[in-house]
């Protein structure tokens, strides 16, 4: 999948996001902070990292993939992370088919909250083996394609059409509520088969951002999302998403590409 400019790039600067996409590609294929070569030198994976100017802090990073061919070394996967302290442990459920030697997607399930959603790999030949069915730690972020605020969790059961009383046979009159911390394969919300999940999670924090990423200087908004896998960053312009109820204590709702970074800080 390509990097989701549309999460945290402005939808009518389509000039920008091309730009920038071939300025990664040739500035950050010349040289990288890191670059990671499997054993049997056939992949590699370059990485850049990028800081937030406000805070001088490193927020993110880019990865680049390349294929060593028999006549030439391919690019095959351009990705954009955000970095996370939160170290999530996942089995790999399914591989989906829509996998390639680019990008590898699966429905993954997390161990401790008992979660199913689809993730997206990104530094995936940093682990030499087959990771189908196999337990996993991956940093999580999110690139939302659809997103709502909620100033409460009674507002969202209304916008959403939960929150209404139903008959349930032999239980009675029941309301039925969404969970407030739900993480699903999003395929459902969207009608498409391009993997996604959809997450819902409240709002621990935010932050205005300005990243220098390949000399073009981009503004989004940061937030932090408390979810049911713990605390996910998340990549999002205001231009893009209604953000007006953004607050502390919120609840988002959104269908997203979650990446899932399988390079080990340890």
């Amino acid at each position: 999948m390509p990097v989701h400019f549309n999460s945290f790039i402005a939808d009518k600067e389509e000039t920008l996001k091309e730009k920038l996409f071939s300025d990664i590609v040739t500035k950050y294929t010349e040289k990288a902070d890191n670059v990671f070569v499997t054993d049997d030198k056939t992949k590699i994976h370059m990485t850049t990292y990028f800081k937030d100017v406000y805070s001088n802090k490193e927020i993110g990073k880019v990865v680049i993939t390349l294929i060593v061919r028999t006549t030439n070394i391919e690019l095959v996967d351009v990705d954009i992370v955000l970095l996370s302290d939160h170290k999530t442990k996942l089995c790999f459920e399914t591989k989906l088919e829509e996998s390639s030697e680019a990008n590898e997607y699966y429905v993954v399930y997390e161990l401790e909250q008992e979660k199913h959603f689809a993730i997206e790999t990104v530094n995936r030949y940093t682990i030499a083996e087959d990771i189908e069915n196999k337990n996993i730690d991956a940093y999580l972020s999110a690139f939302p394609f659809q997103l709502s605020v909620f100033e409460t969790e009674e507002k969202m059961n209304k916008a959403l059409g939960f929150g209404k009383k139903m008959d349930i046979p032999s239980i009675g009159q029941k309301v039925i509520t969404l969970d407030p911390k739900i993480m699903s394969d999003g395929r459902i919300m969207t009608g498409n088969d391009e993997p996604c999940s959809f997450i819902i999670g409240e709002v621990i924090d935010f932050q205005d951002v300005k990243v220098n990423i390949a000399d073009h200087i981009i503004k989004f908004k940061l937030i932090h999302l408390d979810t049911a896998v713990g605390n996910m960053p998340v990549a999002v312009h205001e231009k893009n998403f209604d953000l007006r109820k953004l607050k502390k204590g919120a609840l988002v709702a959104m269908v997203a590409d979650v990446k899932a970074d399988l390079f080990s800080r340890d």
